[in-house]
């Protein structure tokens, strides 16, 4: 039932404050006391008693709502798509990322035979908060945010990082068949190699990306293959319809008479391996073009021997990041199921970085028509020596409706997740869009639980990961469904403002401006 404002309430529940206030005031004696009066009194006073209401969303919500998540079952599941498209081995996964400019934790180094072209930002050498931070990040949130999408298939994830209690809430959302079977590596007590050997025994290995330990296993996908087809300079295959594309050298290079000192405006600077529009410089002005030198120094101090610069594509439409399923060859390649997933809609920061997606269910197979011949094209290049899930980002340009392909990620992709959840937002729930997104809030994780109750108890927000990089610091990937664009901006809007409530460094709620407050 909805809470009723009414003078009575009003006064029942303003008898409560003095009570907490009581507790703030005293010292840290009843410091637990006092945080669980805090987010108890949020939970029962009606928000709009104190502030203001936020826009009306599709799925009304009452504050006295069970916090019991209702039940997610997804369209079909990475294991279920392996069956599908011929693979019958067990399939075991490592979706953990590599670096090559950074040692992650003392059991696992930097990797020196699949490089990549990470952002120079860190280095092992780098001892501050930020890098604990990400390094911590690495260990959890960036392979958490895949789980909920694996269904049945052998998954590890590093302990003590990752606490079985905090996964299993998340996957707690799954029916028991289509929840991933976690090993647990514990980088304090096991030998890593020695524990990859024992869980990848009699296994066929799928991973995220690359890595040189993956040479002794069977894997599915030839790691020097996977690393060819994630490497910008793939992109020059002559079937692949792309921008106008060029590889500018960097070794032994004056930068100042180079071509990405002298060609142009504007055009495109991409790193070759990288991900999340990391190492990417969408040049339009010469103040950006600055800012693109200046990294390409240290990009040619560390190494790097080349980058790749394409045309800038002007578009009216969405970029669409396109997911699809290369299934295994059989007799013949041609024999090979492609299989279109979904396409999202990309968000990017100001600086363009990726931020997120959208998805509109309603429209797929609009899309999958107007693109399929383009996957195909994409598809036929890793036919034979690829298997699994993969996605290109296209953009259709505006003068001549070129549908371009600007990158291949042959792995998961940030969409991979939200374009399994058709059935859950839009048959069963009538929201026919969904954005994934990350929030970052100062609290404990499972606070996002507590504060995001009345969408998640609805099913119109879905925790997909929820990890805390440093004390009291979290991260948490929500999935949240609207009827409309419009709907999906309020809910962005109203998840930030109950974030915005959680608990300070401390475990303090701050009054000082009047409200609970949180910078994010």
């Amino acid at each position: 039932m909805f809470v009723k404002t009414n003078k009575t309430n009003i006064v029942r529940y303003g008898l409560l404050v003095p009570i907490v206030l009581i507790f703030f005031s005293i010292q840290n004696e009843v410091f637990i006391v006092g945080r669980f009066l805090s987010l108890f009194v949020f939970e029962i006073i009606p928000w709009e008693l104190i502030t203001q209401p936020t826009p009306k969303l599709s799925t009304p919500f009452s504050l006295f709502d069970s916090q019991k998540s209702p039940s997610v079952t997804l369209d079909n599941t990475l294991a279920g798509l392996f069956r599908e498209h011929g693979v019958s081995d067990p399939v075991f996964l490592d979706i953990y990322n590599a670096y090559s400019y950074m040692d992650i934790h003392p059991q696992i180094l930097r990797e020196t035979v699949y490089t990549q072209d990470e952002d120079v930002g860190f280095s092992s050498n780098t001892t501050d908060e930020n890098f604990e931070r990400f390094r911590t990040m690495v260990l959890t949130y960036k392979t958490v945010k895949f789980l909920l999408g694996l269904g049945p298939i052998d998954v590890y994830l590093y302990s003590p990082a990752n606490l079985p209690a905090n996964i299993d809430r998340v996957l707690s959302l799954l029916p028991a068949n289509q929840r991933p079977q976690i090993h647990y590596i514990d980088l304090n007590k096991h030998n890593v190699q020695d524990e990859l050997r024992r869980v990848i025994r009699g296994k066929k290995l799928w991973y995220y990306r690359a890595k040189s330990y993956m040479l002794e296993h069977d894997t599915l996908v030839h790691p020097d293959f996977s690393y060819e087809i994630n490497d910008k300079r793939f992109l020059l295959h002559p079937s692949i319809p792309t921008p106008n594309l060029q590889m500018a050298p960097l070794q032994g290079e004056d930068l100042s008479t180079s071509v990405l000192s002298k060609r142009p405006l504007p055009f495109v600077v991409k790193l070759r391996r990288c991900a999340g529009s990391q190492g990417t410089w969408i040049v339009t002005r010469e103040d950006q073009r600055q800012d693109m030198l200046t990294a390409m120094e240290e990009y040619q101090d560390r190494g790097v021997p080349d980058v790749q610069i394409s045309e800038f594509i002007h578009s009216t439409q969405p970029h669409y990041s396109v997911n699809f399923f290369v299934g295994a060859a059989g007799p013949s390649n041609a024999s090979s199921t492609v299989t279109f997933l979904g396409a999202t809609e990309q968000l990017f920061t100001q600086s363009g970085r990726w931020a997120g997606s959208v998805i509109d269910y309603r429209s797929q197979n609009q899309i999958k028509e107007q693109l399929m011949d383009t996957i195909n094209a994409v598809a036929r290049t890793l036919i034979g020596s690829y298997v699994g899930w993969a996605g290109i980002d296209i953009i259709i340009d505006a003068h001549s409706n070129r549908k371009v392909v600007v990158d291949l990620n042959a792995r998961l992709t940030g969409g991979f997740v939200v374009c399994l959840l058709s059935n859950h937002f839009m048959k069963e729930r009538g929201l026919p869009l969904a954005q994934a997104q990350s929030f970052h809030y100062e609290g404990k994780s499972s606070d996002v639980y507590t504060l995001l109750a009345p969408f998640i108890s609805k099913g119109q927000v879905i925790v997909a990961a929820a990890t805390e990089s440093l004390p009291n610091n979290s991260t948490a990937q929500l999935i949240f469904g609207g009827q409309t664009r419009e709907e999906l901006f309020s809910m962005k809007a109203a998840i930030r403002e109950r974030l915005n409530r959680c608990l300070d460094r401390h475990g303090m709620i701050d009054y000082s401006i009047g409200r609970p407050s949180m910078s994010i």
